[in-house]
């Protein structure tokens, strides 16, 4: 969809001259979205980015704290995002890095999730993006692609937005649709307003602009499942049960002439006078060597990723209680941690992001606010260990039983865990 051409094009177009970004880069980076996407053959990298996405946010919130109407109103915006986090996890993981781009419409801020192959990175200040260029959005009408591009400039402490759309071939355009959205300079602003949550994997480069997928690296290990699956597949394929029975069982059908099997194991043979009229061929199956070299496969494929057993071959068990289970899910709980770090200051700069443009805007009323996580430990925790924990805790006094019931009934809020409780007590 977006030739190398087109990016030069529309670098052109909004006068950037020089930029961190390589031809390579765009390349590698479109390539990497095209294989996330793939669905016509197993996908070992959407398997382990779902999975490991799965781990990371179940049963975890993030909540903005403080008391003012800002927080009210960024509490908002964090939900409705919270709420596709997953989604955008494993495009991070499966592609190596994902956007999310506020905006306002209607006096509401929404937001889009774009993978980084629509990103051009051109300037960034430590850890901040400073210029960039994204393609926004796209549509077709009739024969005709348009494209809107967002570029995003901070100069002096101001960022500088603005927007244009072009065809399919770069050319610029009009469209009525998007006719409403304008260019805009907001100042103290030190980064650009989108949050790029980038791939926790090394790219094994001295720069690192752009995250690289989950099973960066692991192509020629993934080749050799891919083969081994032909293998079985061509060892069932060719060892099916056939019956080889004598013509003279069979009639023949009157239009073709070929005789008319009862089912597509029978073949039609010359059989002997005073031989047997039915032959089976049903040789034995080496599934056990086969299914042995693909678990192999499989558990070096976890390794080179970094993933404990579990994803793809079956989890090691090592005892019950949670440090036992934590050290045989160490790995895969290493991993989850560093995708949660990403995650956090991701989440900071969409937070940022928002009370930027609820300030532009006037959305909301001014006010500092915070931002908390509370991370699921389901993976590496026994319940029965933890409910032991916190009885003692209860006994010392470190625990309330409203805090006990909450562990219990975690869609409950303190103040309706204190109301069962003293409905309880009646």
């Amino acid at each position: 969809m977006m030739l190398r051409t087109v990016w030069e094009y529309i670098l052109q177009i909004f006068g950037v001259t020089k930029t961190n970004t390589t031809d390579e880069q765009l390349q590698e980076n479109m390539g990497f979205t095209q294989k996330y996407e793939a669905n016509t053959e197993i996908n070992f990298t959407a398997i382990f980015a779902n999975k490991l996405s799965t781990l990371a946010i179940s049963q975890s919130t993030a909540d903005v704290v403080g008391n003012n109407c800002r927080v009210v109103f960024l509490d908002e915006c964090l939900g409705d995002v919270w709420g596709r986090m997953k989604g955008v996890i494993s495009r991070m993981l499966g592609t190596g890095g994902c956007l999310i781009v506020p905006y306002v419409r209607h006096g509401r801020i929404q937001f889009d999730i774009l993978s980084q192959e629509r990103m051009v990175i051109h300037e960034k200040r430590g850890n901040c993006i400073t210029r960039a260029t994204v393609l926004a959005d796209s549509v077709k009408h009739g024969q005709r692609q348009y494209y809107r591009w967002t570029d995003y400039q901070v100069v002096g402490g101001n960022l500088y937005i603005t927007n244009k759309v072009t065809d399919q071939w770069g050319n610029l355009a009009f469209l009525d649709q998007w006719a409403d959205i304008e260019d805009k300079a907001i100042s103290q602003v030190d980064r650009v307003l989108f949050s790029y949550f980038q791939s926790p994997v090394d790219n094994r480069r001295f720069r690192d602009e752009y995250g690289v997928p989950i099973t960066y690296g692991c192509d020629g290990l993934m080749e050799e499942i891919f083969n081994c699956f032909e293998q079985i597949r061509d060892e069932y394929r060719l060892k099916e049960v056939k019956i080889f029975a004598d013509e003279r069982m069979f009639q023949k059908d009157g239009k073709t002439g070929k005789y008319r099997m009862p089912s597509k194991v029978f073949f039609a043979a010359h059989g002997k006078e005073n031989g047997d009229m039915i032959e089976v061929f049903s040789p034995e199956i080496r599934h056990s060597s086969y299914y042995e070299r693909l678990q192999h496969l499989f558990g070096l494929l976890e390794k080179s990723i970094g993933t404990s057993k579990g994803i793809l071959t079956a989890p090691e068990t090592r005892g019950a209680t949670a440090t036992e289970i934590k050290a045989g899910l160490y790995d895969t709980y290493a991993m989850i941690g560093d995708i949660r770090l990403r995650v956090e200051q991701g989440v900071r700069d969409y937070l940022y992001a928002c009370n930027v443009l609820a300030n532009y805007y006037e959305l909301a009323p001014l006010g500092a606010y915070g931002v908390s996580f509370d991370w699921s430990y389901e993976m590496i925790e026994s319940s029965s260990e933890s409910w032991g924990q916190l009885k003692d805790a209860l006994e010392l006094g470190v625990k309330s039983k409203v805090e006990l019931r909450q562990w219990l009934n975690p869609n409950e809020t303190a103040d309706e865990a204190k109301k069962v409780l003293e409905e309880i007590k009646m």
